[in-house]
């Protein structure tokens, strides 16, 4: 190769470092951000005063951000294709929350029910609740069948889990969906006022909807009870715990502002962090602190309660009706 000719000199083009590092810059800010699925449907679908997908539609007075309604769509459409569909619309928000946001949807024609509930839980990257290895003790892992998933043949499941990946995220918020909507069967059948469930997927459960459609029944630390109503409801609400706790369930976060009600009717709700009384070493302790939740809230009103001997009352009555056979054998 020739050396370099002076003459060559004057083809080469210098560039100012400063100048790169601006022109950098400037590419930085015209570059935009990848948008989650949920933004991406949000943009296909437009600014449509009801966007509709495969025939789900989202009422025009719907108060929600593009992206909460692509995510709606996507967790609720599967109920409205569903044959028969369960639900047409989703009309409102009735409740806000951390872990979940409940809405009044428009149930389909020929159902039984004019207005259906739908909890859908969020995307599990964006929830928050604390201290939940405590309500897991003793819990199995459920797809959203409501069958045990075996992780003792599926190892890379396993490690998901336990590193808390995104899959093992994923799969665990959908095991406790699981749980809140096979506890909210089990309770409803055996008689307890509970919503009752209609149908679940991964993120979301369908169950009965309390009030109107423009009203949904407020929390019961919301209600002002009349004198002669106070006492006849918490021992409702104590009949409840009581037969909750004969299904093996024990709420885990009951109080006031977990019981919807409506003209003198009470609905317990939010159960996803339910204990089972069987198997969850902290489940007295648990068992105990709902029981004097209640009792805090009805005293306001002047039902005097000691919550103590009610709860031990309770626990040992339970007891003695689970008691292994094996005991029958011991020596006194």
């Amino acid at each position: 190769m020739s050396p370099l000719l002076d003459d060559d000199l004057e083809t080469i083009e210098y560039v100012d470092p400063s100048a790169r590092r601006e022109r950098r810059r400037n590419d930085r800010q015209l570059h935009k951000p990848k948008m989650d699925k949920w933004a991406v449907r949000a943009s296909v679908q437009g600014n449509g005063h009801a966007p509709a997908f495969d025939g789900l539609r989202l009422d025009a007075a719907l108060d929600a951000t593009r992206e909460e309604k692509a995510y709606l769509i996507e967790q609720l459409n599967l109920f409205a294709a569903s044959k028969p569909p369960l639900i047409t619309s989703v009309l409102r928000r009735v409740k806000g929350g951390k872990e979940a946001n409940v809405y009044c949807c428009a149930a389909s024609a020929g159902s039984s029910h004019e207005l259906i509930a739908a909890k859908v839980y969020r995307p599990r990257q964006f929830r928050n609740l604390k201290n939940d290895s405590q309500y897991r003790q003793g819990c199995a892992l459920l797809n959203p069948n409501g069958e045990v998933i075996d992780l003792r043949h599926d190892w890379r499941m396993k490690k998901a889990i336990e590193q808390k990946s995104r899959k093992g995220l994923e799969v665990t918020q959908g095991s406790w969906v699981a749980y809140e909507f096979q506890t909210m069967l089990r309770l409803y059948r055996a008689g307890a006022d509970v919503p009752q469930p209609f149908r679940n997927s991964e993120h979301a459960i369908l169950m009965e909807y309390f009030g109107e459609v423009g009203l949904a029944a407020p929390t019961l630390h919301l209600v002002a009870l009349p004198p002669d109503e106070a006492r006849p409801l918490f021992e409702r609400l104590m009949d409840n715990v009581q037969l909750m706790l004969n299904q093996h369930v024990i709420h885990g976060d009951l109080s006031a502002y977990n019981v919807l009600y409506w003209e003198g009717e009470v609905r317990i709700i939010d159960l996803p962090q339910m204990v089972d009384a069987r198997a969850n070493p902290d489940a007295r302790a648990i068992f105990f602190r709902d029981v004097e939740r209640l009792c805090q809230y009805f005293a306001r009103f002047g039902v005097r309660s000691n919550p103590r001997a009610i709860a031990h009352h309770l626990w040992r009555q339970y007891q003695a009706a689970n008691r292994p056979v094996e005991d029958d054998l011991l020596p006194e």
